[in-house]
């Protein structure tokens, strides 16, 4: 990791810097159901590998859904975000038991991040939104299901 990466790590992009996808999945550039779903067989594969014993088809087994993973997140992230996650996690040298646990705890953990820091990005953009329509319109917030008085409707009890 670079100093300029520790002193300024960027947020993943938002929405107001592109539009959303089609299918309302996220940021564009960022498939966030496929990386939820990336992010559970990760999960899985670590309970799994907690579990077993290291039996050479287990481990071997292991090492190749590693692979995929990997082959997964870099066609689900954008080019800088898989440079980081590459960055962030070593190379599975020998594949042993321990090391994909290690290697899936880690993926697991940045993925977990990515998604923290997503949310904590949209909620920061609709903040912003919402104090702008507030400072700009002058408009008073509206509680849902609130209604509002009809100008025509001049009547006392």
């Amino acid at each position: 990791m670079t100093a300029s990466q520790e002193d300024s790590p960027e947020p993943p992009p938002t929405s107001e810097e592109g539009a959303e996808a089609d299918n309302g999945s996220g940021p564009v550039g960022i498939d966030s159901q496929k990386l939820l779903r990336i992010a559970g067989v990760t999960r899985e594969l670590l309970e799994e590998a907690r579990r077993i014993r290291p039996e050479a088809g287990a481990v071997d087994h292991l090492r190749q859904v590693h692979a995929q993973i990997t082959v997964e997140l870099k066609e689900a992230l954008p080019p800088e975000l898989f440079r980081e996650l590459d960055e962030l996690t070593p190379e599975v040298r020998d594949g042993t038991l321990e090391e994909l646990a290690l290697a899936h705890s880690e993926i697991l953990g940045w993925l977990e991040g990515l998604f923290q820091g997503t949310q904590l990005a949209l909620q920061a953009q609709a903040a912003r939104t919402f104090h702008e329509r507030m400072q700009g319109g002058g408009m008073r917030p509206e509680l849902p299901g609130a209604r509002r008085p009809d100008p025509g409707d001049s009547q006392y009890l």
